[in-house]
């Protein structure tokens, strides 16, 4: 029997170009059976979307940009409250490739019959996103430990001195594991079963957007269920986010460097709220990574001249670690 798969995304400015990709696509694959776009004050006419594929789209509008949490929040309630077996969330400029969806049900399905249909998650593989994964990089230094912050964790030095010597660069050529199991991932991707989305909840809305997905992710493997990344099922990202590592050098850079005030607030606000109050399984490890990730951050910002941006981190994290959360006046969307 072919799974009723609803598609959840959400979009915002004039992205209709990207949107139209995500969605024929996915109408393509017979498990999809309808698609929720939730507008966060899109400027784009999306009325051409149910007259491209009637019966098929929900638009549902919102009358002002209310970031991501909110909007996936949105869209899952729709899903849910319309019937849907399963939910796929996916963002407006990602497309899944020839077979992806199909790949990915295949895994859920399998891995629902070991672990449960309410205990288990799959979400495709996005290079740009999972870019250790993607360069090849050993399955246990590919994911953050317990305690990181901003994924900055001591154990995992020694290798990251090791991996930029020219004996120790990772190979992407290297086989990877079919299954990978990570303890949070992205909106982008994930595929589940109604029941886990009704087993935790709707996003945090107060995290307005960045790291709100992996908050709401997190609360699958809290709660004792699993998410796995689907290495085969390939997912295409039409347009590259600002923070991917393909644009520095590493984390510092992207933060530093990057040209948005707006998105490194968000981010890093949100970071360090979910890696003080959620992450950190040791309140001394994680302040002793803490005090080494601010360190070198403050070296590269010295080196690069980044002194304004970073005063802008600084407030940041000091806002997350402190739970002063929401939408900033500083920073609107």
């Amino acid at each position: 029997m072919t799974a009723k798969t609803t598609l959840v995304t959400l979009t915002y400015g004039d992205r209709l170009h990207y949107l139209q990709a995500l969605i024929n696509r996915s109408l393509a694959c017979s498990q999809i059976e309808r698609v929720i776009v939730v507008s966060n004050a899109s400027s784009a006419d999306l009325n051409a979307l149910p007259r491209r594929w009637p019966g098929q789209i929900e638009l549902i509008d919102l009358p002002s940009n209310t970031g991501s949490a909110n909007g996936y929040a949105v869209g899952i309630e729709a899903a849910l409250r319309r019937g849907a077996e399963y939910i796929w969330l996916m963002d407006d400029d990602n497309a899944p490739t020839l077979g992806a969806v199909e790949t990915l049900h295949r895994r859920l399905r399998e891995c629902e019959q070991k672990l449960g249909r309410d205990q288990t998650a799959v979400v495709g593989f996005r290079p740009t996103h999972q870019a250790d994964v993607a360069a090849g990089v050993p399955e246990r230094f590919a994911t953050q430990p317990r305690s990181s912050c901003f994924g900055f964790h001591i154990a995992q030095l020694p290798y990251k001195v090791w991996r930029r010597l020219p004996w120790g660069k990772p190979h992407s050529s290297a086989k990877k594991p079919a299954l990978m199991p990570v303890p949070f991932a992205t909106y982008g991707g994930l595929l589940a079963h109604r029941s886990v989305y009704e087993k935790i909840g709707l996003p945090l809305g107060e995290l307005v957007l960045y790291a709100d997905d992996t908050e709401y992710t997190r609360r699958i493997t809290a709660a004792g269920g699993q998410i796995f990344l689907v290495t085969d099922a390939l997912l295409d990202d039409l347009e590259d986010s600002w923070n991917i590592k393909a644009r520095t050098n590493n984390i510092y850079e992207c933060f530093l460097l990057g040209n948005s005030d707006m998105r490194a607030y968000y981010t890093a606000r949100n970071q360090a709220w979910f890696d003080k109050h959620v992450w950190a399984g040791s309140t001394w490890l994680y302040a002793l990574n803490r005090t080494l990730f601010l360190f070198l951050l403050r070296q590269v910002a010295k080196r690069s001249g980044s002194g304004r941006r970073l005063g802008i981190i600084e407030q940041a994290i000091s806002d997350g670690e402190s739970g002063r959360l929401g939408l900033h006046k500083s920073y609107p969307l």
